[in-house]
């Protein structure tokens, strides 16, 4: 990121939001097109609009405070994003938290067949381990008998109905 938000509107890097709130308008109110109609100084404050834009928006801002430009995701076909196009490191974190998009529709039509509950297995890992990688072959018990088709969907011929059966939907 080139531009330094916090050096646009002439604040501390630790300024509330009511102080980020007081500095944009006190530019706002000299650099605005309507008072200065100078080109340069219209550039200026769409700059400085664009700071506040970002610094005023608790989740914009911590993401400008971790290095990642909040706009990359609209300007990624122009290469603005230090990460390369599309490449967004907090949605991907959270993708891996939340799901795809935080948990946002997807387009397309919906499957019907529903899945079956999460297991949750405890696993100690090394920190290098959580850094690099690593991979590991578990045992996961599932003598749980599924109520719809007693275990055996995957052996009946193909149907057109959608499954619901959590056997069926594991294949």
């Amino acid at each position: 990121m080139a531009t330094d938000y916090y050096a646009l509107l002439k604040i501390r890097r630790d300024a509330t939001q009511d102080e980020v709130k007081r500095a944009y308008r006190r530019l706002a109110r000299e650099l605005h097109p309507d008072v200065n109609p100078d080109p340069e100084t219209q550039e200026r404050f769409k700059e400085i609009t664009q700071a506040y834009e970002v610094l005023s928006d608790t989740d914009k801002r911590r993401m400008y405070d971790m290095g990642v430009d909040p706009f990359a995701a609209g300007a990624a076909g122009a290469g603005a994003s230090p990460f390369g196009a599309g490449f967004n490191p907090l949605n991907d974190l959270l993708d891996q938290f939340f799901g795809a998009a935080g948990g946002a529709t997807t387009r397309g039509p919906r499957s019907r067949a529903q899945r079956g509950r999460n297991a949750t297995i405890r696993i100690e890992l090394e920190l290098a381990e959580c850094s690099f990688g690593a991979t590991r072959e578990l045992t996961v018990d599932t003598a749980v008998v599924c109520p719809t088709c007693s275990g055996e969907a995957p052996r009946r011929a193909p149907t057109r109905r959608p499954v619901t059966s959590a056997a069926a939907a594991a294949r």
